[in-house]
């Protein structure tokens, strides 16, 4: 078994060399605690701006959900976050983003701090120092808008999964280093076997994995305690 760090990747002692096991560190930490970043759930904030008339025309249309939260409001919501926490010097850090167009604010923020590395192309931030930082959960990469036909209420998540472009954008930022995380509710079966195929299929690279699970947030300055998650390959 491998064990998998922010910087490299090493044999465990009295492991099988040749076992087709990586091992990573999921930093679980308390969001209610005294952390100097403000943690806020998109979820919480949308809530009050679910559109009820367009949940009632789901049973035939239930693509439509992505709308029941829609882009727009989501969007707003962030843009005030943000704009609070940069004019008023605040750290914050914003669980459940699921645009494009929040990756490409928060991406030209990142560009005046010149975090993006040229060499490598991608983003290398201080998290310790960034005024906003963002986690995606793990429901808003797993499935895409196309699969609200197939899945229907089994994905109908807070916020919303969006359109396949959206999801793209989730991980295009996940891989250039500007996603701080990502968030995981519940480690089902399911949600394992999703992250071991990311991993298989390189969606996700195992060191950049290992960042978003634990490094990142311990550099935000999260802390508590760690669980183990290996990932099959």
């Amino acid at each position: 078994m491998k064990k998998v760090y922010k910087d490299k990747i090493v044999n465990i002692e009295n492991t099988d060399v040749f076992d087709a096991k990586f091992s990573f560190d999921y930093l679980n930490f308390d969001y209610d605690s005294n952390y100097d970043v403000e943690v806020i759930f998109m979820s919480d904030l949308l809530e009050p701006r679910k559109n009820d008339e367009i949940a009632d025309k789901l049973v035939n249309k239930p693509a439509m959900y992505s709308n029941v939260y829609s882009p727009k409001d989501e969007l707003e919501i962030f843009t005030e976050l943000f704009e609070n926490a940069i004019n008023n010097n605040k750290k914050i850090h914003i669980v459940g983003i699921t645009l494009w167009e929040e990756i490409d604010m928060l991406e030209r923020y990142y560009d005046s701090l010149w975090y993006m590395r040229d060499d490598v192309n991608c983003y290398v931030p201080n998290f310790a120092e960034a005024l906003v930082t963002v986690s995606v959960k793990i429901e808003n990469i797993m499935w895409k808008g196309s699969d609200y036909k197939r899945m229907w209420k089994k994905i109908f998540f807070n916020p919303p999964v969006r359109e396949s472009g959206q999801v793209k954008s989730m991980f295009k930022a996940i891989n250039r280093g500007s996603m701080a995380g990502i968030y995981i509710e519940d480690k089902t079966e399911e949600v394992e076997k999703f992250l071991s195929e990311c991993v298989v299929t390189e969606k996700i690279l195992p060191l950049t994995f290992a960042k978003l699970l634990k490094y990142n947030g311990e550099q935000i300055g999260f802390s508590w305690n760690t669980s183990e998650l290996i990932i099959e390959y």
